[in-house]
């Protein structure tokens, strides 16, 4: 048994252009037209995220702003409810929290880091430490990835954090995180 949703556009919203919102089928007479959402560019993305839908672009240009200088091509995180109603070429990185994909913090920004880039998250960890480290620690939890905070440390910073698996030692992530630029650092 297989089970699919769609987007229904409701009467009187503004639609997406067409070459983001897909139809599922061809539409006769005047019935509701189920979509999928085809998001191929950061501008797609933003478009689709203005309208409401729980998922946003991951730039290098956004983690660069926090204090980490990197190149990587665009990512797009979506909230996991809508992830099989998504067609993209970006990359995506699934988000348990549709608010976080939806209303994405810096916090947020960090834990769509940590899934690729371990010693990157751990960096604008290091380098934002005015952030919520409760929200930071509950945002790890909820999207499972306490292993992977656990091997660079996370549970340094963030006291709220309990421990799973390997982890770093102390003296590697030091000469690791000195290996990384900081000149935008805050």
């Amino acid at each position: 048994m297989k089970v699919e949703s769609a987007f229904i556009r409701e009467s009187g919203e503004y639609p997406l252009p067409a070459r983001i919102a897909i139809p599922l089928s061809k539409p006769t007479g005047r019935p509701r037209v189920e979509y999928r959402l085809r998001v191929e560019s950061e501008d797609d993305a933003r478009l689709v995220q203005r309208r409401g839908q729980p998922l946003f672009a991951l730039t290098a240009k956004e983690v660069t702003k926090l204090g980490y200088p990197i190149r990587f091509p665009a990512r797009l995180v979506v909230a996991r409810s809508i992830l099989p109603l998504v067609e993209s070429s970006l990359g995506t990185i699934p988000f348990v929290s549709e608010e976080a994909a939806r209303s994405p913090r810096p916090e947020d920004v960090a834990i769509a880091v940590l899934g690729f880039d371990m010693i990157g998250a751990r960096v604008l960890v290091d380098r934002n430490p005015d952030w919520d480290s409760m929200y930071l620690s509950r945002r790890v939890w909820e999207e499972n990835l306490v292993s992977r905070a656990t091997f660079v440390r996370f549970f340094d910073v963030l006291p709220f954090l309990p421990e799973e698996g390997e982890a770093i030692s102390r003296s590697a992530l030091e000469r690791k995180i000195r290996k990384n630029p900081s000149e935008t650092a805050r």
